[in-house]
């Protein structure tokens, strides 16, 4: 069985891929930690900011059409957010 014996040339690569896989993992851990999300991120659906009526009110506009299962009134929800969060939470 080739692999389980650390003394083969195969199960030094098996370590060094895991090890520099792990090292991958941890920077790209770090890295979400030290920056916060960009609010202008289109991967991510936009976040109601606290407070807000419109927000709350197009944030479960969003949610029903997420149970309903209708992504493009999802989407709609999420493009009329984006919107009013540039037009009256950006100063």
């Amino acid at each position: 069985m080739t692999g389980t014996d650390p003394a083969t040339p195969e199960a030094g690569h098996t370590l060094y891929d895991r090890a520099r896989l792990s090292a991958e993992v941890r920077i790209a851990n770090e890295r979400a930690v030290a920056m916060p999300p960009d609010p202008e991120d289109l991967s991510r659906p936009p976040r109601p900011v606290p407070g807000c009526s419109t927000c709350l009110t197009l944030a479960e506009r969003r949610a029903a059409a997420r149970a309903e299962y209708d992504r493009s009134a999802e989407t709609d929800a999420n493009v009329l957010l984006r919107k009013h969060q540039r037009q009256e939470h950006r100063g």
